[in-house]
């Protein structure tokens, strides 16, 4: 009688699961040589680093079986292990969550508009000239800007464009103060 392949996979997937664990236990020098340039931006401690490294390798270990390449599992694992941290270390994506949650604006938020516009006008007087034109010109667009748009409009060199809205931050901060 021979059995299904859905019914092997199940009978070898425990043993998958634990030679993956007995590789990461094995192999925790590589496991944290791997995540080291994420784990700053990763949000959990180092059992959490492993048991992600365990998942992965539980993947490479059914991605070489399928594939008949065993010998390419350390490549594999890195680039898998690499894949998962870099997802870990971008954080949560609550976009899609807080579009549901969007709620039209009521009209006393239009009140409110014009104590911020004299706020706003009293903060730009601590700026030059060419830097109350960049900040109008940023409040005025609907979405966020780069640098280099800012470049191209005003005409400067990116560089400068940094250099003219890090001091005018600075002047605002201190403005404000």
């Amino acid at each position: 009688m021979t059995r299904s392949k859905h019914y092997q996979q199940q009978i070898s997937s425990p043993k998958t699961w634990a030679a993956a664990m007995q590789w990461v236990n094995g192999n925790k020098k590589l496991v944290r040589q791997i995540a080291s340039p994420y784990v700053r931006f990763i949000a959990g401690d180092s059992e959490d680093l492993y048991q992600e490294a365990t998942i992965s390798a539980y993947n490479t270990l059914l991605c070489c079986k399928k594939n008949g390449r065993q010998e390419r599992f350390i490549p594999f694992f890195r680039v898998i292990f690499k894949t998962n941290c870099i997802k870990l270390a971008s954080g949560i994506q609550t976009v899609h969550c807080l579009e549901e949650y969007f709620l039209p604006l009521q009209e006393e938020t239009a009140e409110k508009v014009e104590p911020e516009a004299d706020k706003i006008d009293q903060v730009l007087q601590a700026v030059s000239k060419r830097q109350r034109q960049i900040c109008l010109w940023l409040l005025e667009q609907p979405t966020p800007v780069s640098t280099l748009d800012i470049a191209r409009e005003f005409k400067v060199s990116k560089r400068q464009a940094c250099r003219l809205i890090s001091n005018t931050l600075q002047r605002i901060s201190g403005a404000s103060q």
